[in-house]
């Protein structure tokens, strides 16, 4: 009797201590903050779109060792948007590139790079504040495009 009062006792603690650590799992999940930007890379001085801006100092010292066959960067578009927690936001880099980015459980999203409307590459990052990760195009005409996706501070 005493060893099953012990045993009773002990189930309904780990059961309680199970319980607390499922709901902490669930508290992290948080809104989240990104940034992504669409950079046009070229070995020619000028990008050939007058809107389009050299990158940062920061930026462009993120895509030198990558990316050594490229001399110049070019901003040309700068997207910042909240991904709703468990939820999704759209990211529109230009006509032709959409990303569609959910936040998944633990540092974790799924990145959906649209193209010309159609999913074309689906994946799975891991990203924390500071993080980064890029996505790459075609190395066509001497130059490509990279998107450079970021975690913000809220």
């Amino acid at each position: 009797m005493i060893l099953t009062r012990f045993f009773s006792r002990q189930c309904r603690l780990l059961f309680l201590a199970l319980v607390f650590s499922l709901a902490a799992v669930g508290a992290h999940a948080e809104e989240i903050k990104l940034e992504a930007k669409l950079i046009w890379a070229s070995n020619e001085p000028k990008s050939p779109k007058p809107e389009h801006k050299p990158v940062d100092k920061a930026t462009e010292e993120k895509l030198r060792k990558p990316f050594p066959q490229w001399k110049y960067f070019f901003v040309e578009t700068n997207v910042v948007q909240i991904i709703p927690s468990r939820g999704s936001n759209k990211f529109t880099l230009s006509k032709s590139c959409t990303l569609e980015i959910t936040e998944l459980e633990g540092p974790r999203v799924e990145v959906t790079l649209i193209g010309k409307g159609k999913p074309v590459h689906k994946t799975t990052k891991e990203i924390s504040k500071g993080g980064w990760f890029v996505y790459t195009g075609d190395d066509k005409h001497e130059s490509a495009w990279i998107v450079i996706v970021t975690q913000l501070e809220k």
